[in-house]
């Protein structure tokens, strides 16, 4: 759907939805003219905007008719070669999942078939084909495992893992997770999504319901119904299964360019993992409003709310993740879920949330470990800064004792102020960024105008004693001159540069 038919499509259904149901029909007939297809889907919206949980599953699931089909004869006792049926657990519109007992590995499994409508849909066939392949190319402890993909007459299903637990909608319940569960689930996620997106899957409908959470803490992604395979033949393959400005997905969790039918790549699971972060953390949908129009319109054209309003304890580092996960441009979004999941392990370590190594092998190649964030660099200049502001005391007491009379304590006592400001404030900050992120911000705006003026009189104290010493020490005289160039530089040059790349976003 383009932009323009979406206005359209809005604007007619909530002038519809406020008419009386008596002449919304005439209505109808009037606003959409000669379009029939626009008159039908403004009454399918009317007909089931108060259902509710509509957006939280798939658009088809607003038809339960289409569910009442099952596959014949699958009970309880039922065999499908080596499986026996245990019971059904799940149903949606793409598919009926069931417990089986694999009677030749002695296990239990979960198979995924397709409705009994879908069986002749040679589309609906080739999209179980190609889930199994999405899920088979991944090893991942986070993604649940497919085992085959078995055809027989009509008949196709996939066996996979079966993951016993809950759902992370059943884990939530309602209510706002605490943090460190909120981080443990989203590190976990994260890293199974990264590992997806590092072998040219991306999942398209990353919701709560497709999120496990097995007995032991363990984090599963379930359900590559609609994932995408992004290399050569299998995209284009890939890309004639869904079609232009055709939406597949569960409209909460969806991406605006997902939404609106266009072509869609990694960076939306992103925005998806980022509406998950945000209701992990506030306990509802950042979009979420009365009737899913307003929350589709807010998806597409609003912003998430801060976080921090909601609970003034979530760190403003959290919230700036979710933010830039929910830019409504792909472009201005995390390049890649790697970057992402680099913020999260930072977060992680802040609040101290173990962190296990982000990046998986690579064949036979060696694991490698995670990039340094651009923060752990700013951290890095500061504790360097605040140490070698010490370190340049006991020179400058020497340029006091050599100077003697009040000139040398005007060269001294100016400096030794510099360092204890500069240094101290420095170090304070450095504190601040690794167990008080949330604090950062704002202890930044409090101190950064001293911190610059310490620098400023550090660097002239420095500058003016390596002149007045320059005949009888020339040694120092130099190393206190290097030192002051070598300040000027890091303070006017490196040191904004750093903040910018490792406090982006900052408020």
């Amino acid at each position: 759907m383009d932009p323009e038919r979406w206005r359209r499509l809005k604007e007619i259904f909530e002038e519809a939805a406020e008419a009386d149901e008596s002449g919304r029909a005439d209505f109808l007939e009037k606003a959409c003219g000669e379009d029939t297809d626009l008159k039908n889907e403004i009454a399918a919206l009317l007909k089931h905007h108060k259902s509710d949980g509509f957006l939280e599953n798939p658009a088809s699931r607003a038809f339960p008719d289409l569910l009442d089909s099952v596959v014949d004869g699958i009970s309880p006792g039922k065999r499908l070669g080596s499986y026996t049926i245990i019971e059904k657990i799940a149903r949606g519109g793409m598919g009926i999942v069931y417990l089986a007992h694999d009677e030749r590995l002695d296990r239990q499994v979960a198979i995924k078939m397709l409705p009994k409508e879908f069986l002749e849909d040679s589309r609906q066939k080739e999209r179980i084909r190609r889930e199994a392949r999405a899920a088979a190319r991944l090893s991942h402890p986070g993604i649940a495992t497919v085992y085959s993909l078995e055809e027989s007459g009509d008949d196709i299903y996939i066996v996979s893992e079966y993951v016993k637990g809950r759902t992370l909608r059943e884990v939530m319940g309602g209510s706002r997770l605490t943090l460190r569960p909120l981080l443990d689930i989203a590190l976990q996620t994260a890293r199974a999504v990264a590992e997806a997106h590092r072998h040219g899957v991306f999942h398209r409908d990353l919701k709560p319901e497709n999120i496990m959470h097995a007995s032991g803490g363990s984090i599963k992604i379930l359900d590559f119904g609609l994932a995408r395979i992004e290399e050569g033949e299998r995209r284009r393959n890939d890309t004639r299964l869904t079609g232009a400005g055709m939406f597949l997905g569960t409209p909460a969790y969806a991406s605006p360019e997902q939404l609106l039918g266009t072509d869609v790549d990694f960076r939306t699971d992103i925005f998806s993992f980022g509406v998950l972060l945000y209701e992990m953390a506030a306990g509802k949908h950042p979009f979420g409003e009365a009737g899913y129009i307003a929350t589709i319109a807010r998806i597409l054209e609003g912003e998430a709310p801060d976080l921090t309003r909601e609970d003034p304890s979530i760190p403003e580092e959290l919230d700036r993740i979710v933010r830039r996960c929910t830019r409504k441009r792909p472009e201005n979004r995390y390049p890649d879920m790697q970057a992402l999941l680099d913020d999260l392990e930072l977060l992680g370590q802040t609040c101290g949330v173990e962190s296990k190594p982000s990046r998986a092998a690579d064949g036979n190649k060696a694991t490698k470990g995670p990039r340094l964030h651009p923060l752990w660099w700013w951290q890095f200049h500061q504790a360097a800064a605040g140490f070698g502001y010490y370190g340049m005391v006991y020179p400058q007491w020497r340029v006091k004792q050599w100077l003697g009379g009040v000139e040398g304590s005007l060269l001294f006592f100016p400096l030794l102020a510099a360092v204890m400001i500069a240094a101290n404030l420095r170090l304070h900050l450095w504190f601040t960024s690794r167990y008080y992120a949330s604090e950062l911000a704002r202890q930044r705006r409090k101190v950064s105008l001293w911190i610059r003026s310490a620098d400023c009189l550090f660097v002239c104290m420095l500058a003016i004693s390596a002149v007045r010493i320059h005949t009888m020490h020339a040694v120092i005289a130099t190393l206190l001159m290097a030192v002051a160039i070598g300040s000027l530089v890091a303070f006017t040059l490196i040191e904004p540069t750093t903040a910018r790349a490792a406090l982006k976003d900052e408020r």
